[in-house]
């Protein structure tokens, strides 16, 4: 499985920028569902769109709201390749939608209290599911929306777009080749701007309150790198210790800075330092350290990964790769998507995996709030 995974991404990122460039030889028809619209009349708008999939692409929709943290580049799942019809509609207008259009791919992207009815509707509904993090504001919300998953035989998938990051499927490349050797520890970093959080817009919305959003830095962000942790080393954190505070004194019942320090399931280390502490920009880093070797890779615009290894088959000295101009994670990720609901490919994320880096994430706010090192159920 893992094989074939790896094989999936790389040959999606070797045609990358093209293939999120083009559009499908036959546009989409769009519609902007608002409750109003009769079955008869939508039928009309959207021709055989109760047809999951049709002769002209996968049929796809978007269950938005105002507040939604990334709105803007889902709605780019318009424009993906392979597109046939395209519903987008107001979380309130969700079930109507569903019962009218089936579509076969749904992304979620609301306020988190929101998310978890939304997914499971569309999951029940036939769809399989995108949402955006963290997807739920409780563990027990989420782990409810995977049973639904499995019992509609349908696929839940927290929208964990970094692992599309070229230099991210590269370091699994170079993990999976034996280079690096028995993983060691690890080191990651995920540090964005302070300023935002002191404008007062920002102050009103659900992000600073720990009931509408279920957390702050930590789960919004860090979780990206809890997620290709596990992923890249195919190892399950087993324990940790975590402080999760508010250090930048900016008016929020959820922290802008988090410390995580974590047992792999064979023994391995590895930290996470996930905060808001610039004035602008982003610094995002992961080293990785081996029994033959060591790599290192950013996931900003300028994505680059270095490595170096010991392997009497390995090349010799540090290896650099650097992807060159791409295109957005969001949109490789939904490009991702729309190919495998097409049934061209493997998911980029399992219904298990979304679960398991959210069980990392809230047992991180049960050990901040102890002050003990937890076990990772």
């Amino acid at each position: 499985m893992e094989n074939r995974l790896l094989l999936m991404l790389s040959n999606k990122l070797r045609n990358a920028n093209s293939a999120v460039a083009q559009r499908a030889e036959a546009r989409p028809t769009f519609l902007k569902y608002n409750g109003s619209v009769t079955r008869r009349s939508l039928l009309t708008a959207v021709p055989l769109a109760a047809a999951a999939q049709g002769a002209d692409g996968v049929s796809v929709a978007l269950i938005e709201s105002a507040e939604g943290d990334h709105v803007s580049n889902y709605r780019r799942l318009a424009t993906r390749t392979g597109v046939g019809r395209y519903v987008a509609c107001d979380v309130a207008d969700a079930a109507r939608m569903l019962a009218d259009v089936r579509p076969s791919l749904v992304v979620v992207s609301t306020e988190p209290e929101r998310m978890p009815e939304a997914a499971k509707t569309a999951l029940r509904a036939g769809a399989h599911v995108i949402v955006d993090k963290p997807g739920c504001t409780g563990l027990d919300q989420f782990e409810e929306m995977a049973r639904v998953a499995d019992q509609s035989q349908r696929r839940l998938m927290l929208a964990m777009a970094t692992r599309l990051d070229p230099a991210a499927v590269k370091a699994m490349e170079v993990i999976r080749s034996g280079w690096i050797g028995k993983v060691y520890g690890a080191s990651m970093v995920w540090v964005a701007d302070q300023t935002r959080l002191h404008n007062p817009a920002y102050q009103k919305t659900w992000k600073v309150s720990k009931k509408r959003s279920g957390g702050g830095k930590l789960i919004f962000h860090g979780v990206h790198y809890l997620d290709l942790l596990q992923s890249l080393t195919g190892q399950r954190i087993a324990r940790l210790s975590a402080f999760c505070r508010n250090v930048g004194g900016a008016p929020s019942e959820v922290e802008d800075a988090a410390v995580v320090s974590m047992e792999l399931e064979d023994g391995a280390v590895a930290t996470l330092n996930a905060g808001y502490y610039l004035d602008k920009g982003y610094d995002r880093e992961i080293r990785l350290y081996g029994s033959h070797g060591w790599l290192r890779f950013n996931t900003r615009v300028e994505s680059m990964l270095e490595w170096y290894s010991t392997h009497p088959a390995a090349p010799r000295g540090v290896q650099q790769f650097r992807p060159g101009e791409r295109a957005s994670v969001y949109d490789l990720m939904l490009q991702s998507a729309v190919d495998s609901a097409a049934g061209k490919g493997e998911w980029f994320i399992a219904t298990k995996e979304s679960l398991a880096v959210l069980r990392v994430a809230f047992a991180a706010y049960r050990s901040a709030e102890s002050g003990k090192s937890v076990t990772v159920s």
